[in-house]
């Protein structure tokens, strides 16, 4: 029954993952638009795209890395230094596995949580970025404590996991089966 649960939890939550990423490759394929429109314009025509910088510094670019943190780790993107776990006995690098990833889901959980300050502060006083634009502050905060919270539960859920398996490789996906 916890194995099922489990499962119906990692489902939507892949959902939610691969949705994120797709915003983010979009969000992207915006910044590139902007800045290659921001330098034909400014030294074709001498006529710049005012608003492209602190739209892509400020917004696009937060929300682009954001947005991708869970599925990038979900899909193994990574740095895994596995000397000393591939040298133990694997119940107890299990163990330790496990207890690395509820770690780092709490280390998540509490920049999601000191992230949201920000963003919610900023919503209610209605800061700006003074320019030819006003632009709110708030949303420039608003991707980090999604993108945080986002990975963090991807950790609680591979930390509890029945069967646990490396990021990349979780155990109901087969490479090449999954289209994100």
């Amino acid at each position: 029954m916890l194995k099922q649960l489990h499962q119906t939890i990692d489902r939507g939550l892949r959902r939610v993952e691969n949705a994120a990423a797709v915003v983010s490759g979009a969000t992207l394929v915006i910044v590139m638009v902007l800045v290659s429109a921001d330098a034909v314009l400014r030294r074709g025509l001498g006529r710049p795209l005012t608003f492209q910088l602190p739209l892509s510094e400020n917004y696009l670019l937060v929300a682009m890395v954001m947005l991708a943190l869970a599925w990038g780790y979900r899909r193994g993107g990574t740095i895994q230094v596995r000397l000393v776990l591939d040298l133990l006995p694997k119940p107890l690098a299990d163990r330790i596995m496990r207890v690395g990833l509820a770690a780092s889901s709490i280390y998540m959980l509490i920049l999601a949580w000191l992230a949201w300050g920000p963003f919610y502060r900023a919503l209610i006083d209605h800061e700006v970025i003074m320019g030819v634009i006003d632009w709110p502050v708030a949303w420039s905060w608003f991707w980090v404590p999604l993108g945080c919270g986002l990975l963090s539960i991807r950790l609680a859920v591979d930390a509890t996991a029945p069967v646990l398996s490396t990021p990349g490789h979780h155990g109901i996906e087969t490479p090449g089966t999954e289209i994100l």
